[in-house]
């Protein structure tokens, strides 16, 4: 007898266990069904709510930090996928300087290009900010390739908080930023559209140019050689595939071009 009610308080515990973890299992299933983009979404509603804390921390009023959050899309040189991190741009009183800061450390092509998307943010806002200082903080796994392609992401965070604007939700840039402002060519346009899509973005934009993507088809012909044999013979074809078309059937996402910080600015800006 006793026997039986040990054996009822041990299946009543393993239930409850079960219970938890299953309720736990299924709410990291919805929440990563949700996106990544909800990651930057959240970060930005946390910021507001720590800037006030952080303002007093440092010695300053609420209102003098100001702080905006961006997807960034990268590949890896690991595993040669594309991966969606984020930056954040604060700007703080101070005195026109350019703080970075990566987790992990990322190429050292980054500082100068975001030296240049700082600059553009200044010219294009028309607002130099010589009192305040700029943190970039640029958080994505792993190792990606090269720094610069996260150019344009810099200067859309960075203009946003100069004119305290809000980023719209649900879109994600990639491209390099130039002097003039324009927006210039990068790598790996499949994988970080691909990427993107799986972190549930519904807008990607890309540079000018890069919606199609040329590659060689291998293309093998048999052709007979007599006596019942056969030579095979390799070649490979240009095909030019249509990034657009194909992620918008593929994956339900929209990839737009953009060839200046102002035409990304508006698709990306409230």
């Amino acid at each position: 007898m006793k026997m039986g009610k040990k054996n009822v308080f041990i299946g009543m515990i393993c239930f409850v266990a079960g219970l938890v973890f299953a309720s736990a299992f299924y709410a990291n299933i919805m929440l990563f069904g949700n996106g990544l983009n909800l990651k930057c979404e959240a970060i930005q509603e946390k910021d507001s709510q720590n800037n006030e804390l952080q303002a007093t921390q440092m010695g300053f009023e609420k209102n003098d930090i100001i702080s905006k959050t961006v997807p960034i899309v990268a590949v890896s040189s690991l595993s040669g996928e594309g991966t969606v991190g984020r930056l954040t741009v604060k700007l703080i009183p101070g005195n026109a300087n350019v703080l970075i800061d990566t987790n992990p450390f990322l190429e050292t092509d980054l500082q100068y290009s975001a030296n240049i998307a700082v600059t553009v943010a200044k010219l294009r806002s028309n607002n130099y900010a010589g009192n305040k200082d700029f943190i970039l903080t640029y958080d994505i796994n792993g190792s990606v390739i090269g720094g610069e392609s996260a150019g344009a992401a810099t200067a859309i965070a960075t203009i946003a908080a100069l004119e305290n604007k809000d980023i719209k939700k649900g879109i994600a840039i990639t491209g390099t930023i130039n002097h003039d402002g324009s927006i210039g060519r990068v790598g790996g346009i499949l994988e970080k559209v691909k990427a993107a899509a799986d972190a549930g973005y519904k807008t990607f934009l890309v540079p000018e140019g890069q919606t199609k993507v040329r590659y060689y088809e291998r293309v093998v012909e048999e052709e007979p050689f007599g006596f019942g044999f056969s030579l095979f013979n390799t070649r490979y074809v240009p095909r030019v595939i249509d990034i657009s078309e194909e992620a918008k059937k593929e994956w339900g996402i929209e990839v737009k071009e953009v060839s200046t910080i102002e035409e990304a600015a508006d698709y990306m800006l409230e």
